[in-house]
Order: structure tokens, then C-alpha cells, then sequence
């Protein structure tokens, strides 16, 4: 899997040792991948830092580079797995994480399953369903229901700090469940994932936001897989027809946001 350079450590660097005072502060990595951190808590969100898998479906390639080396990750107290499916819950990922830091897991039965496979020991994996509350330091993480056609055991996430409230969809698309989060939650942001073949397309992505009520929408996956992406033009084009009670910010892989700013 080396069709697709990495970036050099000193941006890994960056985002491990960046001041976080206040509220959390979140990383776009690429595709499905975030890091979350809180002024106590690091959370890796679905980390895939890798190339195309050699299982690929054919011209799904890996579009963007890889921003971090996974071996040489050294700060982390949370890895967490939306589902089971591979740039989402990432054997040569995870086990390098997992290896060098102290990171509990946090994934539902069919990434559970996986990790223990791969010999992550039991006692660092929590499995988890909709309706869990966890906490882990400062961060507070409710888990509902995902709508994922092709994964049944898959689940979303509202984080929970510093008086913000992050929405962590993986590849969700839209359900009742989602619904029942806007109404439980003041979400601050929203990330849901569109694009072609796998992922909601635009409109649905409108409309699902709009039932999650967030402040900000975060699109992503959009830019991910060559041949599978989204129409990013598109997509402004219906979000400027109407009128919207959400804002939307695009983050390239790189860009960073501060919660409580939004």
C-alpha cells in the first residue's frame, strides 16, 4: 500500500503538541479520519492512514495523501470505530496506536471482533450499542444508531466537552435515530459523509442536516475514493437554494477547527 505519499512527521507533531485551552479542537485527516482533542482528552476518530487496500473494488483509489504515520503516533487516550469496514477500522492502523500508547478502544461488536482478532487485548476494547454513555476524561460520548446498508452493527457518536457537542456519523446515512439527535442535543457540528456508490449524495446530506439541527455541517469522504466522490459544487449549489439553519465549512485534509469558536 505505498501509492500515496506521507506527510512528513513534523504535522503530526503539530497536531499532538497544539495548545487546546478551552474547547476541543478538531483535525480532518483524510476521508473518514479525525483527531479530537480536548484540553485533557486525545481521541483518534476511525484512523486510516494507509494506502489503498489490495482488496480494493476496481478504480476505487486512495485520493489524498496520508498525513500521519500510524507508528509514530505517541499521544492518544481513545481510539474510536464507527464500523468494521476496512478505512475504518484499519489492522495496520489501530495495532501500531494501540501498541505505543496507553488508548482504550472504543468500537461496536463487529470492529470489537476484528480488534480481538488482530490480538488487542480485551480489557482495552469497550463494544458498544446504542444507548452507551461513556466518558473518558473531559469527553462525554453518547452512541445512537448508523443506517449503514452494508453494516448492520455500525453506530454514531455525539461527543460531549467543554459546553460543545460534536455529531461523528462514519458513513451513516439518514434514520430515525438521527432525528432523536437533533432533538436530544445542541450539536455544535455535524460531520456526515456523501459522495457516490457508498455514501449519501447531496441532497440526502441537506436534508439529513437538517434534521440533525447542528450550528456547523462538515461534510466529508466527499474527496476520498477516485471514481466513488462527491460533487462538491454541487453541493453548494443546493445548500445556497434555500434557506439553511446550519453553516457549512469544508475541511481539506490538514484543516483543523476549534469548537468553541464556531
Amino acid at each position: 500500500m505505498r501509492d500515496v505519499a506521507y506527510w512528513p512527521k513534523s504535522f503530526l507533531d503539530e497536531i499532538e503538541q497544539a495548545r487546546v485551552e478551552n474547547s476541543p479542537k478538531l483535525w480532518a485527516l483524510g476521508g473518514p479520519s479525525f483527531l479530537y482533542r480536548t484540553p485533557q482528552t486525545t481521541v483518534w476518530i476511525d484512523p486510516y492512514f494507509s494506502g489503498t487496500p489490495d482488496d480494493a473494488v476496481p478504480d476505487a483509489y486512495r485520493a489524498t495523501a496520508i498525513p500521519v504515520k500510524p507508528d509514530e503516533v505517541r499521544a492518544a487516550d481513545v481510539v474510536i470505530s464507527t464500523h468494521d469496514h476496512v478505512d475504518h477500522c484499519h489492522r495496520d492502523t489501530l495495532l501500531p496506536i494501540v501498541g505505543r500508547t496507553e488508548a482504550a478502544c472504543v468500537a461496536p461488536r463487529s470492529s470489537a471482533k476484528l480488534m480481538r482478532e488482530w490480538g488487542i487485548a480485551s480489557a482495552r476494547i469497550s463494544d458498544v450499542q446504542p444507548g452507551d454513555r461513556l466518558r473518558f476524561g473531559d469527553v462525554a460520548m453518547d452512541v445512537y444508531p448508523s443506517y449503514d446498508p452494508n453494516e448492520p452493527d455500525a453506530v454514531t457518536f455525539v461527543f460531549s466537552s467543554g459546553g460543545t457537542e460534536l455529531f461523528v456519523s462514519g458513513d451513516t446515512s439518514d434514520g430515525p435515530a438521527l432525528g432523536e439527535v437533533g432533538e436530544n442535543h445542541k450539536l455544535t457540528c455535524a460531520l456526515l459523509a456523501f459522495g457516490r456508490t457508498w455514501y449519501m449524495n447531496e441532497a440526502e446530506m441537506l436534508a439529513t442536516a437538517g434534521k440533525l439541527r447542528p450550528q456547523t455541517l462538515l461534510p466529508f469522504h466527499w474527496e476520498f475514493w477516485r471514481n466513488h466522490t462527491g460533487d462538491i459544487f454541487r453541493f453548494f449549489e443546493l445548500y445556497h437554494e434555500g434557506e439553511r439553519p446550519f453553516e457549512v465549512r469544508v475541511l481539506l485534509i490538514g484543516d483543523s477547527i476549534e469548537l468553541g469558536a464556531v
